[in-house]
């Protein structure tokens, strides 16, 4: 995957993609793969915003069974299970516990028959799936066992506790960048670091987008007959100007990740307000989250606000009796502008995806999308590309996006995976680089291990304590379109 401006604007596109989150990278890899032209430009850098800051957890929507919204708990079922079939190396099953009080709605019994409505819309989770990625059904612990196997849950008012399984992405930057890279190798151009300033019209058709390259200021003027609006927070950026926003507001969403050593399962609990919080172990560190703002924020403001951050510590205090949480334990803040619903003076998160097309405003030609939701976004983009081939006239094509492995995904053992890796590394590469290798690049770790043949230094990881070796940084410069130093040592590697 390399940085091609000229290739971008030297056709017309049947469809131009603005925007390279994980629903924008979904909706070119999905197009791409059924036969239509595709070109894909991203104002930072691939999966840099709301796709970047997330809780890691792919999960099968468990929590939507609470307001028995069975369609979209299998919707989640269904995508869950289809990304670890497409890239299994980038997943791995992660129990999940969550305190149970003596309650009507919260206790045991509503947890039991929950879980009874789960197996029943769920039977087929595993389907497919490498055993060792399976996922066991989920059951009530009674309080004495469930304090002896989490110890980090809340003791107070403790009558027991929930316990599921859904997958922890310890390497999500590399999960989001394997769409990128699939939909490059499916014939899609994509392009980070081109940003869009306006949508050009004919009339009331969209002809294209008129566009720079951040890096050298260069215009570009990019013609396509549809065009998808994938800019996330930034949906109305380019709608406004036609009279055609979709108004939506949005709030601010917050994880932590702290220098507390991670326990062996993901623990939840609940703060005064009412708010179910999560201490999810990733990298060796607990993350917690997901914390959301009370107001409508405006969609560039990304600012770390400390009274939010003292705020969040407070929550997570209350929910974790003896965390005692300060400000010094926290080394990132994962912030994200995300969609949200505004009603009586109330914000909350909005856990649906906006589809619109603006035919009715009188700008026929773009399509927009945006969503709060990693796991089912691969889902989203295989409904908006059945509407792409509709609108296009093209004839229908069916969408395997849901079966065929993502690149490095043609895994069927991680463990001959791993120990095939090992024959052909350098016998300096340490236990935890190989399997952190494995898990970043799947069946490709060989072609990165293979760039230390020549120049044997490449071995050597980059930092005391850490599992990225010098290779993977040249690999990344070579093949994973990086233009600056953050995109090699954020989301090309951890």
């Amino acid at each position: 995957m390399t940085r091609d401006l000229d290739a971008l604007t030297a056709r017309t596109f049947d469809v131009l993609v603005v925007g390279g989150g994980i629903y924008g990278l979904t909706i070119a890899y999905d197009a791409a793969q059924r036969g239509l032209s595709v070109g894909l430009i991203e104002r930072h850098d691939f999966g840099s915003g709301a796709s970047f800051n997330h809780l890691r957890t792919i999960h099968g929507g468990l929590r939507y069974l609470q307001t028995l919204d069975v369609s979209r708990a299998r919707e989640s079922v269904l995508e869950r299970r289809a990304l670890v079939t497409i890239a299994p190396h980038t997943l791995r099953p992660l129990p999940f516990a969550l305190p149970l009080a003596r309650s009507l709605t919260r206790g045991a019994t509503a947890m039991r028959a929950g879980f009874a409505l789960d197996r029943m819309i769920a039977g087929d989770r595993n389907h497919g799936v490498l055993p060792s990625h399976a996922l066991p059904a989920g059951y009530v612990l009674s309080k004495e066992d469930a304090l002896a196997r989490f110890p980090g849950l809340d003791a107070r008012g403790l009558a027991g506790a929930a316990v599921w399984h859904d997958y922890i992405a310890a390497e999500a930057d590399r999960l989001t960048l394997s769409f990128a890279l699939a939909a490059a190798a499916a014939g899609a151009v994509l392009c980070n670091y081109v940003e869009a300033d306006a949508i050009v019209r004919e009339g009331q058709r969209a002809v294209g987008v008129r566009a720079h390259d951040a890096v050298t200021g260069r215009a570009l003027d990019l013609a396509a007959r549809l065009i998808v609006n994938a800019t996330g927070s930034r949906i109305d950026a380019l709608l406004a100007p036609h009279h055609s926003a979709t108004q939506l507001p949005m709030l601010k969403v917050m994880n932590l990740v702290t220098r507390r050593a991670a326990a062996d399962a993901a623990v939840g609990g609940r703060s005064a307000s009412g708010r179910t919080l999560f201490s999810v172990p990733w990298h060796g560190r607990a993350l917690f989250g997901t914390w959301e703002a009370d107001r409508v924020y405006a969609p560039d403001d990304q600012r770390v606000e400390r009274d939010d951050v003292a705020g969040f510590i407070d929550e997570l205090n209350e929910a974790f009796p003896g965390l005692a949480l300060t400000r010094d334990d926290v080394t990132l803040v994962h912030r994200g502008i995300v969609p949200a619903v505004a009603a009586n003076g109330h914000v909350s998160l909005e856990g649906h995806d906006h589809v619109r097309e603006h035919g009715p405003d009188g700008l026929e030609g773009p399509l927009s999308v945006v969503g709060a939701k990693y796991t089912t976004a691969r889902r989203v983009a295989e409904r908006i590309t059945d509407r792409l081939l509709v609108k296009l006239g093209h004839p229908k094509v069916l969408c395997h996006t849901a079966s065929t492995p993502l690149p490095g995904g043609g895994v069927r053992d991680l463990s001959k995976t791993l120990m095939a890796a090992r024959k052909v590394a350098p016998p300096d590469v340490s236990e935890a680089s190989l399997t952190h290798l494995t898990a970043a690049y799947g069946s490709r770790c060989h072609d990165v291990l293979r760039l230390c043949a020549d120049r044997p230094g490449l071995a050597a990881s980059v930092g005391d304590g850490s599992p990225v070796i010098g290779a993977e940084l040249v690999w990344a410069a070579r093949h994973e379109m990086v233009v600056t130093l953050a995109d090699a040592v954020i989301r090309r590697t951890p």
